[in-house]
């Protein structure tokens, strides 16, 4: 969102600054549709954060304040941490090992998925970033399944 809004953030502002961007498909186009497609579903649906989106979100938010907000049962929330920060913070030991959420019900959500930068002490890791995922147990083996598969034969992935 920082780089979004215009004016941008002043320099050295310190905090949280994101908006929900969402990417809609039902269970079953979500399970029948190879991962790629979601993929670039969720990816249109980040470029769609203008300056304008984020500006009325925060009008909306300031109108609605006291309602609360939730997404709702069965449904998963992504958020991407990659470009915060946390990953490179030193308190005077040292950079982090690894960076995660504190709690699985931080989006109102039943079951976020996270996209998170590699710690800095990850040398040679500057290029990729980790998901932690969170899935009910039942829906397991598929996603295992999907992942051998996207990392075998979509885009020319190596295992590591």
């Amino acid at each position: 969102m920082r780089k979004q809004v215009k004016p941008p953030l002043p320099a050295g502002y310190w905090g949280n600054g994101c908006v929900p961007m969402y990417a809609q498909l039902s269970a079953k186009e979500l399970v029948e549709k190879p991962i790629w497609e979601t993929a670039q579903l969720i990816n249109k649906s980040k470029s769609r954060a203008t300056d304008e989106y984020v500006r009325s979100f925060i009008d909306f938010q300031h109108l609605h304040y006291g309602d609360g907000i939730t997404a709702g049962k069965g449904v998963s929330g992504f958020t991407d941490w990659r470009h915060l920060g946390h990953s490179t913070v030193d308190f005077g030991w040292g950079g982090p090992v690894t960076v995660l959420p504190l709690s699985r019900n931080l989006l109102g959500s039943v079951e976020p998925c996270f996209f998170l930068p590699y710690s800095s002490v990850s040398a040679g890791r500057k290029d990729g970033f980790k998901v932690l995922v969170n899935l009910r147990e039942s829906a397991m083996p598929a996603f295992k399944e999907e992942m051998k598969e996207f990392g075998n034969h979509e885009f020319g992935l190596s295992r590591y």
